[in-house]
């Protein structure tokens, strides 16, 4: 089932919310603005006219409250998820594209027995066999380059590798803040 996407009053993503929490901010009068299709439309009573009352939510609310700093709250999780999403699921030694997780692995550039960080900047997908043969070894020492480079996804990518279920209007809300080198972006 897709989800609603939550943003503060000045458009800044904050989350993706469930039906039911998107319905509640509209009953509460929270919601400030909003776009995109409607996607839940739940029926209450009935009115004094005889019709039956509802409050419908579209994809995307902007809820009310205080800002959201995506800097400060919404620093990107490194996790094998997002690091796969990142970089599309491509290995970064032979280009091999991948569906299945099991033969993908977390690769440290600068190796962690070297000192290297656990960080998106020295992280890379690597398929099980370019990880094995690199082993402990620097790029030079086991003979291999990387077919791209590694960079930190902002907020706006954060929120995509999130979700597997974005609907249109949502991803075309969501790509305007991501930035051009992004992988996400290519096709």
């Amino acid at each position: 089932m897709a989800t609603v996407l939550a943003l503060d009053v000045s458009g800044i993503p904050r989350q993706w919310i469930s039906h039911d929490d998107a319905i509640s901010y509209h009953a509460t009068n929270s919601v400030a603005w909003s776009l995109g299709g409607i996607v839940a439309k739940y029926h209450g009573g009935f009115k004094a006219d005889g019709t039956i009352s509802y409050i419908e939510s579209p994809s995307i609310i902007a809820i009310k409250g205080h800002g959201f700093n995506p800097q400060k709250h919404a620093m990107v999780a490194l996790s094998n998820k997002t690091l796969f999403g990142r970089d599309r699921n491509v290995c970064a030694y032979c280009a091999d594209h991948f569906v299945n997780f099991s033969r993908l692995s977390r690769d440290h550039i600068v190796p962690r027995s070297r000192g290297g960080a656990n960080t998106w900047m020295n992280v890379v997908t690597a398929c099980r066999p370019c990880n094995a043969n690199k082993g402990s070894k620097t790029l030079k020492e086991a003979g291999m380059e990387l077919v791209y480079v590694p960079y930190t996804p902002n907020h706006y990518e954060n929120m995509i590798l999130q979700n597997r279920n974005i609907l249109a209007d949502q991803m075309e809300y969501l790509i305007t803040g991501v930035p051009k080198h992004s992988r996400i972006l290519l096709s």
